[in-house]
């Protein structure tokens, strides 16, 4: 188990680290046209004539753009993924130390909420 933590570990500072690029990225105003986007062999010596929409339209931008965005979809459910299982264990801890794990309130969420729930019905 150990080790799987760790490696979760591992995980979310690499996504931190890839979130900073990646804000670097998107806020940049631009790549350097390489050869090529400019029409002839040698690198480009003037600029183009709408620099935002070459900025904004640029596939690497775009790719980027797509991904951050992939990311922020799949990200709530790993969280949900990770706040169920330390749950799930938790029940299992307060079961196995005695416990009444049926009145189990997760972290973070008022003990009363069902009660109030109820009384506002």
């Amino acid at each position: 188990m150990a080790q799987l933590l760790n490696r979760l570990q591992e995980a979310v500072d690499e996504l931190r680290q890839m979130s900073a690029a990646y804000d670097d990225a998107m806020t940049a105003r631009g790549r350097r046209p390489t050869a090529g986007q400019g029409g002839a062999g040698g690198s480009v010596k003037s600029g183009p004539s709408r620099p935002t929409e070459d900025i904004a339209l640029d596939p690497a931008r775009q790719a980027l753009s797509k991904e951050l965005q992939i990311g922020a979809d799949y990200l709530p459910a790993a969280i949900a993924y990770v706040v169920g299982v330390t749950a799930s264990m938790d029940r299992a801890l307060s079961r196995w130390e005695g416990d009444d794990a049926s009145g189990f309130v997760p972290r973070g969420v008022a003990s009363d909420c069902h009660d109030r729930a109820a009384a506002d019905s």
